[in-house]
């Protein structure tokens, strides 16, 4: 008999809108996944680890078996979630650049990849959580909260979603990134246009047409 279908809950942590081509893109994955019991979660909040730790419980008790994060900066395609659950893996997701210069990836591989159950996924030392499918089981053997900041030696603020992948680690999971999937992740940006960008510079009189 073959397995029953995982259930899922979806956590989105927003403000109070999210961007029309993440709404978008979530009503798609929605329809292509709808034969999975699905919980969508909006947490709201102005603290992402808050939003991030809320939606856990909320998954908890939805008797979830995974949760995955989607950030409403991000657009993705729609099998993203069923091409997630085959890896088989407690964490798994995919990476994308940063929305400002120099659009650095985020993320880090570990420095030695050994042996991977596919040859789409690559190990990573830590990963955004902007798009990260991880079972709810990862949970049970972290200690709350489960997402916070924290600061280096140097006294620099590291984000939720490095602290997370680290205490992850230090509990003995291995966390992992699908490079092909990463290749079809978008993270949306702000670009702020000015006149000298439509090659205007002042120079027109009143009464010439340009």
């Amino acid at each position: 008999m073959d397995s029953p279908l995982p259930r899922v809950s979806i956590a989105v942590p927003s403000g109070d809108m999210v961007h029309a081509d993440f709404a978008l893109a979530y009503a798609q994955l929605c329809m292509a996944s709808s034969k999975l019991q699905l919980q969508l979660i909006t947490v709201k909040s102005s603290i992402v680890a808050q939003a991030r730790n809320n939606g856990v419980d909320l998954a908890r008790n939805f008797g979830a078996d995974f949760i995955l994060f989607l950030d409403s900066d991000m657009v993705f395609p729609p099998t993203i979630l069923f091409r997630l659950l085959l890896h088989r893996q407690d964490i798994v997701g995919a990476t994308y650049a940063k929305r400002v210069p120099p659009f650095e990836i985020l993320g880090t591989p570990l420095a030695e990849q050994p042996t991977v159950p596919s040859g789409d996924l690559v190990e990573m030392q830590r990963i955004p959580t902007g798009c990260l499918l991880i079972s709810m089981g990862v949970f049970d053997k972290l200690s709350k909260p489960y997402f916070r900041f924290d600061t280096d030696a140097e006294g620099a603020i590291i984000g939720e979603d490095y602290v997370f992948c680290d205490r992850a680690r230090e509990a003995g999971f291995r966390i992992w990134c699908d490079a092909a999937m990463s290749r079809e992740i978008g993270h949306i940006g702000q670009n702020i246009y000015r006149l000298p960008d439509a090659g205007w510079y002042g120079t027109a009189r009143r009464g010439q047409s340009q």
